[in-house]
């Protein structure tokens, strides 16, 4: 299936706070509880923008204070210094000056990115000075109003958005007292007090949302050979066709092209109400909209392109979105010999022949994919060094042409003349029965239904097919 911009969102719970991404990141005076407030959503599988730690320094040590990753569970109202044992990650995920009282920052981008991603296991973050770095820096904890905040900013398809995770636990252990329980206080702790101290360490940790159950929609575009508005077995899917996804608010969310057979899919997307427009190639116009009882095979493009705003559940892939499309009578485009024969049922392509039959040229009656087979591979009385064998051909892809509704005004002299030849000659009259000027004749017409059915004459070319000529 076709790939897109993912645009799965998480929910809301109730320790996280939505808002504008307004913040200038390397701040150290202004924290999280200053952004102004919005009603954008978290968005997963976008590429993360940025992710900042906050913490309130309420004692300045002007030491530096190094930021871990903790690798093992811990429980703020259990966990101790022995029962902890050392578990977090050497390196660190980066650091803030503890210069001064306020807030501090943190850029823990790459530790986010792991977290959501799956890499490691969220069991939170760790504090600490470097190694016997005195005196001591004090933190807020999660029982005041400048708790520990974490704030990851994604760019969605209204702008830049952040969402703001509150430390949903946060305790310090410390060396001296290895064995004691401080998850309840208000204040943190990192480093030591003094040379003759043990050191204290901070433990925070913020719970990320789960991300529902993605879902998609999506399906086909197809030539809609007789214009029903209904998906025929022998009817072929449209290559290049331009399909937008909008949610129910009329905002474009991604944009895609039909594969080679057709088919485009959006997924990844949080449940929800969307539409898709689909883009009406040039020449051509929607099939009728919602024509017979299985709604799997119609056309559900408006004259417009645009389908009536449909409800994703958790889950749910809807591959019922389609698009028929056909170009007015008497206009249409023009198809090779190429196409013709490789589409007449003997190969890994619809029949599109058949449909079509029959079809006389002069004597000629084509009444079957086989007859016209034979005819398009020139594989008989001499092969295509026969002119009369060359001519057939190319009449029976005009003629095939003008069955799928292209113009054949362009050449409608040279159709009489050729039904003519055909009535008159066969191909064994080729090497005895004409004439050097009645040969150019026969090359001169083979010439010009040619260049009718490579669109160098007439309505033009069938580009989107894809010729195999």
């Amino acid at each position: 299936m076709l790939r897109m911009t993912k645009l799965l969102f998480f929910p809301v719970m109730a320790a996280i706070l939505i808002v504008g991404c307004s913040q200038d990141q390397s701040s150290t005076t202004t924290g999280p509880a200053d952004l102004s407030f919005s009603t954008a959503a978290l968005l997963a599988g976008a590429e993360v923008q940025s992710a900042t730690l906050y913490v309130h320094v309420s004692t300045a040590s002007g030491n530096d204070v190094f930021v871990h990753r903790v690798t093992s569970e811990w429980d703020e109202m259990a966990v101790t210094f022995n029962s902890f044992g050392g578990a977090f990650d050497a390196s660190s995920e980066g650091s803030f000056l503890a210069d001064a009282y306020g807030w501090k920052t943190v850029d823990v981008t790459n530790l986010a990115k792991g977290w959501l991603a799956g890499d490691y296991a969220n069991f939170g973050l760790l504090l600490k000075h470097g190694e016997l770095v005195f005196p001591r820096s004090l933190f807020y904890s999660r029982e005041t109003d400048r708790q520990p905040t974490l704030e990851i900013c994604y760019m969605t398809a209204d702008g830049p958005e952040c969402v703001q995770l509150i430390a949903v636990a946060d305790t310090y252990i410390w060396e001296s007292e290895p064995n004691s329980n401080r998850g309840a206080l208000t204040r943190l702790y990192a480093g030591w007090q003094n040379e003759t101290d043990l050191e204290k360490q901070t433990l925070i940790r913020f719970e990320l949302p789960e991300l529902p159950e993605p879902a998609a929609i999506g399906d086909f575009v197809w030539y809609d050979a007789n214009n029903d508005g209904i998906q025929d077995t022998n009817e072929l899917g449209a290559e290049g066709v331009t399909v937008n996804l909008f949610n129910c608010d009329d905002i474009m969310l991604s944009s895609m092209m039909t594969n080679a057979d057709g088919y485009y899919l959006f997924d990844n997307l949080i449940p929800g109400d969307y539409y898709v427009e689909f883009v009406l190639p040039e020449g051509h116009v929607f099939s009728p909209q919602d024509q017979g009882v299985d709604d799997a095979v119609d056309s559900d493009a408006g004259l417009d392109g645009v389908t009536v705003c449909t409800t994703l559940e958790p889950g749910e892939t809807d591959l019922t979105w389609d698009a028929g499309l056909y170009m007015p009578e008497g206009e249409g485009c023009s198809l090779t010999i190429g196409f013709w024969k490789t589409h007449a049922g003997f190969g890994p392509q619809d029949d599109v022949v058949t449909p079509l039959l029959p079809i006389s040229l002069g004597a000629i009656d084509v009444t079957n994919a086989t007859e016209a087979h034979d005819i398009l591979v020139q594989k008989y009385c001499g092969g295509p060094s026969n002119g009369i064998v060359k001519l057939t051909a190319q009449f029976l892809a005009v003629m095939l042409n003008g069955a799928n509704s292209a113009d054949l005004g362009a050449v409608a002299g040279e159709i009489e003349t050729a039904h003519q030849i055909l009535t008159d000659y066969s191909c064994e009259d080729w090497k005895k029965g004409l004439t050097k000027a009645e040969k150019k004749d026969v090359n001169s017409l083979k010439s010009t239904f040619d260049d009718y059915n490579n669109g160098l004459i007439g309505p033009g070319h069938c580009d989107f097919f894809g010729d195999d000529d």
